[in-house]
């Protein structure tokens, strides 16, 4: 049985991802993935490095209230890792309370990532200490045998004997989402010459996995599927203009790019590099290629996975 990195513990949005993803594989395969879950992100690709048992990962990439995890966009750059798939979670955020009142609170736990999504409510807690966590489920735990704390905990978690329930939805607005990634350990290279079949095929296998109950697969022309490609682009040298130039590129081919991050290269202040997340057909993964193969020659490119949009 191959195994899945989770960022865990059980019970995270993360665990959420990877149950979803678990059930399309387990249509498809007949079997599932046995989770491995682990502390924090860089535990997660650290085990899908290094552990051969480990074959998958499920990370979370971008929230709709507080954007993209910038460790996880790190990561991808530093790794030998691609994705083949997202996901989406539903997510909505509660108040759990070892005092009657929040008014009592004086310390309160809360996941880094949930931080962003409940700042407004955060923002009313003027004598409590905000206490930041690595996971949801370790604030929950947090709390339990600690009188006058607080957490801030997924909704879906709360059992009928926890502790008091303060307050049933502190998100920062209704309808937030985390869009989750699966990855699988290896490199696409920009240079290989049958980069295209391979983008394909990626996107292929991958849509096998939409099964219906019964395991029967859906039928759809590969030539009009929807696709994200996501990848990094290094700049060689730092001169005016050069975002320009890239994007230009994408531009001239009619390339839609549905999002760009600029992420410090770490080596001198005012340097970056670009995470760019494009959105084509199938049928113009031609066209995709040979352009990301322009923008090669004065800069160096990472293509990090593709896959079907959701």
């Amino acid at each position: 049985m191959y195994m899945i990195a989770v960022l865990g513990p059980k019970g995270t949005f993360c665990d959420k991802s990877y149950e979803e993803y678990n059930k399309k594989y387990e249509a498809a395969h007949g079997k599932s993935l046995e989770p491995l879950y682990c502390p924090t992100i860089d535990d997660v690709f650290e085990q899908l490095c290094t552990n051969e048992a480990c074959e998958y990962a499920v990370v979370p990439v971008e929230n709709m209230l507080d954007g993209y995890v910038q460790r996880t966009l790190d990561l991808l750059l530093e790794k030998n890792v691609y994705i083949v798939d997202e996901n989406q979670v539903a997510v909505q955020f509660s108040l759990l309370a070892n005092t009657e009142k929040i008014e009592d609170i004086r310390k309160i736990y809360v996941q880094f990532k949930t931080n962003g999504q409940c700042r407004q409510f955060l923002h009313t807690l003027h004598d409590a200490e905000i206490v930041t966590t690595n996971s949801n489920m370790e604030s929950y735990y947090k709390i339990q045998d600690e009188p006058g704390t607080a957490a801030i905990v997924p909704h879906h978690v709360i059992q009928a004997d926890d502790v008091r329930v303060l307050a049933e939805d502190v998100t920062d607005a209704k309808g937030n989402h985390t869009r989750f990634i699966i990855l699988r350990k290896g490199v696409l290279d920009v240079e290989n010459p049958d980069l295209e079949k391979q983008l394909e095929e990626l996107v292929s296998n991958e849509k096998g996995l939409d099964a219906d109950a019964d395991g029967t697969e859906k039928t759809a022309e590969l030539t009009r599927e929807k696709v994200r490609i996501p990848v990094y682009i290094m700049p060689a040298t730092d001169r005016p203009g050069i975002l320009f130039d890239i994007l230009r590129r994408f531009y001239d081919k009619r390339i839609n790019l549905i999002s760009i991050m600029s992420r410090p290269t770490k080596q001198s202040m005012g340097t970056y590099n670009f995470y760019i997340e494009i959105d084509c057909l199938t049928e113009r993964l031609e066209v995709v290629v040979e352009t990301l193969r322009q923008i090669q020659v004065y800069n160096d490119i990472k293509i990090l996975g593709a896959y079907k949009e959701h």
